[in-house]
């Protein structure tokens, strides 16, 4: 059966910036990335809002902040709780990104929107998936299936494939790359054939790829004539994407003796920089068939980095000699260590900015592309100070203030559930005491003689000896009631209580162990030994610490570990970044343990100014973004023939340009689509597919029947309007086919406009294709009506086979059943079979054998 296929634009469409898409398919909606732009637009989360509790999955493509950016928003204000599919790469890549985000605005700013928490609890969700690996969706979503496909462009990137039932396929394929990388290989969008429908995006109509040797060559040429005139190159780049291309290709140019850049310095500085490297080391399998065929056979891995240089802070780059090479994020220069880098080189003609990837526009890296003839721009310069004078002391009152509020607020609850655990206690008290006096009762009845009395007794003092456990301990801690869990109860119970064992418990606290996905988390200080530690520097000593010219002196680093001004957690932190061992899990690294369990305690404010600066500097754009350019979309169309097609993300004439080529070479054999923000586009491909929900009055007063694997459909409505028959309605209805659902006749009025005066405004609609704008209500008929309407016809609903009934007489009812010449015979007297229109015919002599048979056939149907 076709699928009721909507999409509606959340954000992502006529634009460049971030793209967020609401797919329903039948009941079932999908959120089709999750991104947000630079400047964290507001009305981009409005959006959201409006649809946050009706989303049932998340599927995102990539891990950067244009596919999802919002996400630690969105589940930790808006209560977003549903599963989030993404491959492993995406995952991992994908915190690194949102850790990296939030620090560099933190950094220079009192940044608020999200926290580090809120990025955990956003990747608790995540279902991490391979590529080619099908998932069964549940509930709504039942006979759907989610599968990734290589996308390129970044690692673990993926283009999903949604089939249902094997019937109908819907692909969603954005920011794909149809070439191979030194690191990625190329999408497998071309193995895709002529798919229901299919949602691409159009960014690059006007784009021309170009080839990878001239890029290469523009980058090296302007590196090589900055480092000869003593000038340092600051190239812009994401946080875990487009970098591991980029430091990948730089490794090799500095391998290369004939290149003479080996000489100089090259750094990879971010606030997780050694967590990204640590990752793709360990991702070598979703990495191009080279790489992973150079592991296979020589373990050989690219990302064991020789040449660049691991930092996390503008302190440590500043102790790398210059001239020197920088990839620093973010690329959109709005924040981060590349936007102080620009601010604090941009003004030297030594120095050279590459850029590397077309940010939103907006976006100071944007301007800078758009506008190469630039010789000052004005930038706001960001930073925070400590709280000085008046002002710490005011922020100061203000935090006793506070304290002493929720220290009030603390206290009067824990006195409210002391009372309640008292009142509680109390009324458990009482009710034993209450239990304890009816059995003394019983027992006073039963007691004829006092020696029936004293054999009482005597039973009552055997039971309170028995509370007297011999534990070893000293005659004060026996009788603490901290040991004796009814101690505090036995107490106050009154004589007639029953008397009950208590034993002795001492205290116990269950460790818990923090692990990863290697197994427990070790700590180095626990193995550290003091009486070897001159040793350390003799290990490392051979080792290459990643310096151009492979020189690191023994005796700086016996200086190190024989120094006792260093705290343990630093030293064991400096041997892992010398050894190249850093934790696998992201949440164990020192720098994440600092930004996330260690806040600073010295409260700062933001100071932001306004600078205008003078562009000397040799500011360039090498196309680094590794997306399909016009050509090869229009060949990649050629191929696959979509059925329907929806274009979005993209600017209004690279739409119309690609609509206008997939109409005169006749590409899409159905329509094709190109919604603005908000819009909604109904891509069923059944022309006469109607979805219809009734109201709860009406639902209440219909009978049910179970049924199998059949078809059903409505059979009965009444039409008001005079444009559709009720002729032509019915015969436009298509059957569904069912599995183990209850059915039953459903008696309606469907009118057209406007709800009736009559009709609560809470009646459910439906919409049919080609008319968007029209809405159709199905309301309960009136009792009048309801009289005149023709009485139900007698339908039996399911297809049972006569294989399955031969068994069900056998085995259930003990019968004897065989088939004769394609008739089904039973105990030589009844006979069943099918007949060419598919009916099954029950005939035999008048029997009990024939009642029986009969009623055993009826049970094999929904009588309605």
């Amino acid at each position: 059966m076709a699928s009721i296929l909507k999409l509606q634009v959340i954000t992502g469409a006529y634009n460049e910036g971030a793209l967020a898409y609401l797919l329903q398919t039948d009941d079932f909606r999908f959120l089709l990335d999750c991104g947000w732009d630079e400047n964290f637009s507001p009305e981009i989360i409005e959006e959201y809002k409006r649809h946050i509790k009706s989303i049932d999955a998340v599927l995102i493509t990539y891990p950067d902040i244009y596919h999802l950016g919002a996400l630690p928003y969105l589940v930790g204000h808006c209560g977003l709780k549903c599963p989030v599919y993404a491959t492993i790469p995406v995952y991992k890549m994908g915190q690194m990104f949102m850790y990296d985000l939030h620090q560099s605005r933190s950094n220079s700013e009192d940044f608020t929107l999200f926290t580090l928490d809120h990025v955990d609890a956003a990747f608790d969700l995540f279902v991490q998936m391979k590529y080619d690996q099908s998932i069964q969706l549940e509930g709504n979503g039942q006979g759907l299936t989610i599968t990734p496909l290589p996308a390129g462009h970044m690692i673990g990137g993926a283009i999903w494939k949604i089939s249902k039932e094997g019937e109908e396929e819907i692909v969603y394929a954005v920011d794909y790359n149809h070439k191979k990388e030194r690191h990625l290989n190329s999408s497998n969008l071309t193995k895709i054939i002529r798919p229901t429908l299919l949602i691409t995006d159009a960014l690059n109509t006007k784009y021309s790829q170009g080839q990878r040797k001239t890029k290469d060559a523009q980058l090296l040429t302007t590196i090589l004539e900055t480092m000869r005139r003593d000038g340092n190159v600051l190239i812009c780049v994401d946080t875990a994407g487009r970098v591991l291309e980029l430091a990948l290709l730089l490794e090799q140019l500095w391998r290369n003796e004939q290149s003479g850049l080996f000489a100089y310095s090259l750094a990879l500085l971010n606030n997780f920089s050694y967590q990204v490297i640590e990752f793709a080391r360990s991702q070598v399998e979703w990495m191009s068939e080279k790489i992973v065929r150079q592991f296979e056979e020589n373990r050989a891995n690219p990302f064991h980095l020789r040449y660049v240089k691991l930092c996390h802070d503008l302190s440590e780059l500043d102790k790398i000699r210059a001239p020197k090479v920088v990839l620093a994020s973010q690329p959109d220069l709005e924040s981060g260590f590349a936007r102080d880098l620009f601010i604090q080189w941009v003004e030297n003609d030594k120095n050279s900015i590459i850029l590397t990837t077309r940010t939103c526009p907006g976006t100071l890296a944007r301007e800078l592309i758009d506008k190469p003839n630039l010789t000052s721009i004005e930038v706001e310069v960001r930073r925070k100070v400590p709280l000085e004078g008046a002002e710490l002391e005011e922020y100061m009152e203000r935090q006793r203030v506070l304290n002493e509020e929720n220290a009030a607020k603390a206290q009067a609850e824990k006195k409210k559930a002391r009372k309640l655990s008292k009142r509680s206690v109390d009324d458990e008290i009482r009710i034993e005491v209450d239990v304890a006096a009816d059995d003394f009762a019983e027992e006073e009845d039963d007691d004829d003689d006092d020696d029936d009395e004293n054999q009482a007794n005597n039973k009552s003092k055997s039971s309170v000896a028995d509370t007297i456990i011999d534990t070893g301990l000293p005659d004060d801690v026996k009788a603490s009631p901290l040991l004796t869990p009814s101690a505090n109860r036995l107490a106050t119970l009154s004589p007639f209580a029953p008397k009950r064992k208590g034993f002795a418990m001492f205290p116990y606290k269950e460790e818990k162990y923090a692990c990863d996905d290697y197994g427990e988390i070790i700590n180095p200080n626990d193995y550290m030994i003091i009486e070897t530690k001159p040793s350390v520097a003799s290990d490392f000593s051979p080792m290459n610490f990643g310096d151009s010219d492979e020189r690191h002196p023994s005796s700086e680093l016996m200086d190190i570990t024989n120094s006792t001004n260093l705290a343990p957690d630093m030293m064991a932190m400096m041997i892992q970044q010398a050894s190249g061992v850093l934790p696998n899990n992201p949440s164990q690294h020192p720098l994440i343990q600092q930004v996330q369990h260690q806040p600073s305690s010295i409260p700062y404010k933001t100071i932001r100014d306004k600078r205008e600066l003078k562009i000397n500097a040799k500011v360039i754009y090498v196309d680094f973004e590794a997306r399909s350019d016009r050509e090869s979309i229009e060949k990649l169309l050629n191929q696959i023939k979509p059925k329907n097609l929806i274009f979005i993300h993209g600017t209004q004439d690279c739409i119309e340009q690609l609509e206008k080529y997939c109409t005169v070479k006749q590409i899409v054999q159905g329509r094709i689509f190109s919604p603005r923000v908000g819009e909604i586009v109904d891509a069923t491909t059944e022309r006469n597919l109607y979805q219809i929900k009734l109201k709860d009055s009406l639902l209440s007063s219909i009978t049910f029947s179970k049924t199998r694997d059949v078809d059903v459909a409505y059979d009965y409505m009444q039409i008001r309007d005079s444009r559709m028959s009720r002729d032509s309605l019915l015969s436009s209805i298509t059957f569904s086919k069912t599995r183990d659902v209850d059915v039953a006749w459903v008696d309606g009025v469907i009118s057209h406009g406007g709800p009736p005066p009559a009709t609560p405004l809470g009646t459910t609609t439906f919409t049919t294709v080609g008319q968007a704008n029209t809405e159709w209500y199905l309301n309960p008929v009136s009792r009048e009506v309801k009289d005149q309407m023709p009485p139900h016809p007698c339908v039996f609903v399911n297809e049972p086979k006569l294989l399955n009934l031969k068994m069900i007489l056998i085995q259930q009812h003990g019968l004897k059943a065989e088939f004769v010449g394609g008739v089904l015979t039973c105990e030589d007297t009844v006979a069943i079979k099918r007949n060419e229109t598919g009916k099954i015919i029950l005939e035999g002599a008048l029997s009990d054998t024939y009642y029986k048979v009969r009623r055993i056939l009826y049970d094999q149907y929904a009588i309605l």
